[in-house]
């Protein structure tokens, strides 16, 4: 299902003429053309940025009396460009940084009407135009920064410089191809990769929609006179004369779509294998791209023409807006139509322009004689539900106290928020970091905004509302630079985000809190910073926690804690409680996961452990910061000494819960421990208990409600009481209700519910008497075969009696020394003699000629 996030915003533009593009541009801003080439840029919420009047020409108009019209534009983004092409048969190029011209390329034959820009292959690209004679023509431009570079060595023609069309032609690294494919201007065009394809529209019925091979034919006449060096076939690489008609490609290399009244606008999906048609029939059309002959499906239910159609990418659903501005949105599998939103509903006025759909944010602009922003959310339909509460392994998830919402996110690069009350999903965010996984998340302080980190190096900010996207804090690099934590930090009157990963890199971001919420990097780290950075961390950086006022704590994959000043830079301190694991246990596996700062110690930092870091084989240690840091205590979680992956403390720093790599979940009493001094026992192990099937990725505690969340590599989230009982996995069919304890483990299956209370820890850390142990057995009574908890009393009693049964067995049945008897024979002596026959055979060779009674197989 989809909705709109009502209500939607609109605002006034500084545009006079009609705008004729909408796009975003790398940094998240919104860019919109003019039709007399004036330029503006807005934040992604609509808040205008700046305004460029790009066409010199016109900005004196009584000097000037012939104005100079836009006719189509494109954004360059890999290269920082903005293409547009103007009345006068030109191409223009600005650099985006500044909107001041780069080049032009004048004396075209015809007027680009719309552009198209795409990457090809590494160091290519195609820029694609249509034009008023139906003719689609096409730059295949190879080595694209040392070709652009070149153009500007031309001589400048009104201080720009300026190459005409008959050098592009001529030039090695520009293939230029003109077909003729309309019998109408073109109103589209696109070029798909993925099929070596353009894609191009007119409101012609005959030839509505074109799909046709760039260069390569499937002719076999015309490829046979190619390879023989035929002098009468025309190559794709020329410079066509003024005079000469373009040429028309072979039948067998185009697919042609008639459509009553034509085509004004498309979309394709690759992922879908979708084409969808609109135009002046107000209808819309789905096609399969090989099948020309007749749609999949016509959607009706517009009343005016169809401007504008995008299928969101990740999803099935299309968006449709009319020229009357109405809003529809479609779904591809049910042919049905989810939403309408009307211009009275969308506050939109007059003829819509130009749109652009965001794909981060899930948001239609619309720009008509004002400009609206329409935000949309998904909600998961649970009759479609996969029983689990992702696709993908979780990686994280985040507890919003002030909404009551549960995030989790997966390796999908998906991001769910739930409904605490209920377990039921209430916004899904498909591609949140495009492709790559969602590693880590934080929320601030007053549970506003939502910090998101990426398996590609990136870093996002989010309304944690509504997940709607804000901007991008980092931008992706590359796999090697994934961030694996991120935080708040608040210092003095400043807050600050820091993320770290696999770089060994501490980034350090600023948030300005204005309307905008703008984060800019700069202002740390300063040079002291940078010099203790280069004596840090040696290995990947895994984990990171802040304590007011300035200190920040960082744990990496070979063992090693370091405590920061975050004022000066200064490292304070290097923490090594894993050496006595490694000589312990001799295990190479040193990493420390995770890292809290107990903030209710502070006034108490000089005498107690404040800080406590998780490590290899299940061992927990507790840090005394003051000074070079000392070790307060250290010990293990569990009989199996399983790797710690998350922990997580309550508000007051009275429980401490740690999940380890084989699904188990420990709950101990730190409320007294280590806060006066070193401690030889462990503390006060309250519960533990199998949570999954495999391990713990994340831990959440829910004060208020006495709840406890987790989430692991199986694809769960399930919440818990703090005493073990199961309440259901998020997602499932089934709501509950998480104060009435009669909803609780409805789920239709749940594998790892199956716990054992108090069945993992040491013997040292049992410290039940016998009167509050035997308690626990008269409550609960778990079958250790089945590991289930019995409810019937007459069952728990036979299951009680057949535990007994067992270990009075098990003490029959062990081992004891054989004691021989001289005088009595045994079962061995008694068992009577046999004779063997020998009945050994002799095997022979056979011999296959003599068999086959073969004549060439003669005897030696």
């Amino acid at each position: 299902m989809s909705s709109l996030l009502h209500p939607s915003r609109v605002t006034e533009t500084p545009h006079r003429e009609p705008l004729l593009y909408v796009s975003s541009t790398v940094d998240g801003h919104i860019l919109c053309v003019g039709q007399d080439g004036l330029v503006s840029i807005w934040s992604a919420n609509l808040k205008l940025k700046k305004t460029s009047l790009i066409l010199d020409e016109n900005e004196n108009k009584l000097q000037n009396r012939r104005l100079k019209w836009v006719s189509g534009s494109i954004l360059m983004a890999h290269y920082n460009k903005l293409i547009i092409g103007t009345c006068n048969r030109e191409i223009r190029l600005y650099e985006l940084s500044n909107l001041e011209p780069y080049c032009q390329i004048v004396a075209l034959e015809t007027m680009p009407l719309c552009l198209d820009y795409s990457v090809r292959g590494e160091g290519e690209c195609v820029i694609s135009y249509g034009d008023e004679q139906g003719c689609v023509n096409i730059l295949l431009i190879s080595s694209v920064a040392e070709t652009l570079r070149n153009w500007t060595k031309y001589p400048p023609v009104e201080e720009i410089p300026t190459i005409s069309a008959n050098a592009i032609y001529e030039q090695e690294n520009i293939t230029f191809i003109r077909w003729k494919v309309h019998n109408d201007w073109v109103t589209k065009i696109q070029y798909i990769p993925s099929m070596e394809s353009v894609i191009s529209s007119s409101n012609d019925d005959c030839t509505a929609l074109v799909i046709g091979y760039v260069s390569r034919t499937k002719n076999v006449k015309h490829r046979l006179k190619t390879l023989m060096g035929s002098s009468n076939v025309s190559h794709n690489k020329f410079a066509p004369p003024a005079t000469a008609s373009p040429a028309r490609r072979f039948q067998c290399d185009e697919s042609v779509f008639k459509v009553h009244k034509g085509v004004k606008t498309f979309d394709f999906c690759r992922e879908s294998n979708i084409l969808v048609t609109g135009g002046l029939d107000r209808n819309i059309r789905l096609w399969n791209p090989y099948v020309p002959g007749w749609p999949i499906a016509i959607l009706r239910g517009h009343t005016s023409p169809i401007g504008f159609l995008c299928i969101a990418h990740g999803s099935t659903n299309i968006f449709s807006v009319s020229l009357d501005s109405t809003i529809k949105v479609w779904d591809i599998e049910d042919h049905s139509c989810l939403l309408t939103v009307m211009p009275k509903a969308s506050q939109i006025r007059g003829e819509m322009e130009a749109c652009y759909f965001s794909p981060d944010l899930q948001a239609l602009y619309v720009a008509a004689e004002t400009f609206g922003l329409l935000q949309f959310q998904y909600k998961e339909n649970q009759n479609q539900d996969s029983g689990t509460s992702h696709n993908k392994p979780i990686f994280c998830c985040q507890y919003n106290q002030q909404l009551q919402h549960v995030i989790s996110c997966s390796e999908d690069s998906v991001i769910k928020m739930w409904d605490l009350k209920t377990g039921q999903l209430v916004v899904k965010v498909c591609e949140a970091h495009g492709g790559a996984a969602v590693t880590c998340m934080a929320l601030d302080t007053i549970g506003k905004r939502l910090i998101t980190g990426g398996a590609d190096g990136s870093l996002k900010k989010w309304d944690s509302s509504t997940l709607g996207y804000m901007h991008t804090i980092k931008q992706a690099t590359s796999s090697a630079d994934e961030v694996t934590a991120c935080t708040y930090a608040d210092l003095y009157d400043n807050r600050y985000i820091i993320s770290v990963g696999w770089g060994r890199k501490i980034s350090i971001f600023l948030e300005f809190q204005d309307i905008d919420d703008e984060v800019v990097e700069g202002s740390y780290p300063q040079l002291d910073w940078i010099r203790s950075m280069e004596q840090g961390h040696k290995d990947d950086i895994l984990c990171v926690a802040s304590c007011p006022p300035h200190f920040l704590a960082t744990s990496s994959f070979d063992g090693e804690v370091l405590i920061w000043n975050l004022v000066s830079g200064h490292l304070c301190s290097r923490l090594h409680a894993v050496d006595r694991a490694a000589r312990e246990g001799e295990t190479e596996d040193l990493t420390i996961n995770k890292i809290i700062f107990l903030l209710s110690r502070l006034e108490k930092k000089k005498t107690a452990a404040m800080l406590v870091a998780s490590g290899p084989r299940g061992y927990i240690a507790f840090w005394n910061i003051y000074g070079r840091g000392n070790l307060f205590a250290y010990f293990s979680s569990s009989k199996e000494r399983s790797t710690v992956s998350d922990m997580a403390v309550d508000d007051k720093d009275f429980l401490l819960c740690a999940g380890d790599q084989l699904g188990f979940l420990h709950i101990w009493n730190i409320a007294e421990y280590a806060i006066n001094g070193p401690e030889a026992k462990p503390p006060v192990l309250l519960h533990s208990w199998n949570t999954h099937n495999c391990s713990i990725t994340s831990i959440c505690l829910m004060n208020e409600h006495q709840l406890l969340l987790t989430t692991s590599l199986d694809y769960n989230a399930k919440l818990w009481s703090l005493k073990g009982e199961y309440i259901g996995t998020f997602g499932q069919r089934e709501p509950w209700n998480i104060k009435e304890k009669s909803s609780w483990g409805l789920s239709e299956s749940n594998p790892s519910s199956e716990n054992s209370s108090d069945s993992f820890g040491q013997e040292s850390t049992r410290t039940f008497d016998t009167q509050k142990k035997s308690k626990m057995d008269a409550e609960m009574i778990w079958d250790t075969c089945t590991s289930k908890m019995v409810i019937d009393d007459e069952l728990a009693e036979e299951l009680k009696q057949r535990q007994i049964d067992r270990l009075h067995r098990s003490k029959q049945f062990q081992w004891k020394p054989i004691q021989h008897d001289a005088n009595r024979i045994n079962s061995y002596h008694s068992l009577p003699l046999c004779e063997l026959a020998d009945t050994q055979l002799a095997f022979h060779k056979p011999n296959l000629a003599a068999e086959l009674d073969d004549p060439f197989q003669l005897e030696i």
